[in-house]
């Protein structure tokens, strides 16, 4: 079952959603909103997740990378789509 959710992420109240198991992290640069690339958002998705929880983000840089990692994720860069060279797969391996 598919469950969209379209919310402010710093106001989202997560604890309230069910696990899981997909987030497109699509926010705008880590430059235009420093706010949702914190290591504190990525810790609040990651205990949200379900096991092989999967996030994805156009965002390939390098600190978003290690935050991603320092929450725990398995992160890896993959191909972007046409246009960006590389994104980011992270994935709640446990």
């Amino acid at each position: 079952m598919l469950h969209k959710i379209e919310a402010d992420l710093v106001n989202l109240n997560i604890s309230e959603l069910p696990e899981i198991d997909l987030i497109y992290f699509d926010a705008f640069s880590p430059e235009k909103q420093p706010e949702l690339w914190n290591l504190s958002i990525f810790e609040t998705l990651f205990s949200k997740m379900s096991s092989n929880g999967i996030l994805v983000t156009y965002c390939a840089k390098g600190y978003v990378r290690r935050n991603l990692q320092a929450a725990g994720f398995s992160v890896e860069r993959i191909p972007g789509p046409p246009g960006k060279r590389e994104m980011i797969r992270a994935t709640k391996a446990l």
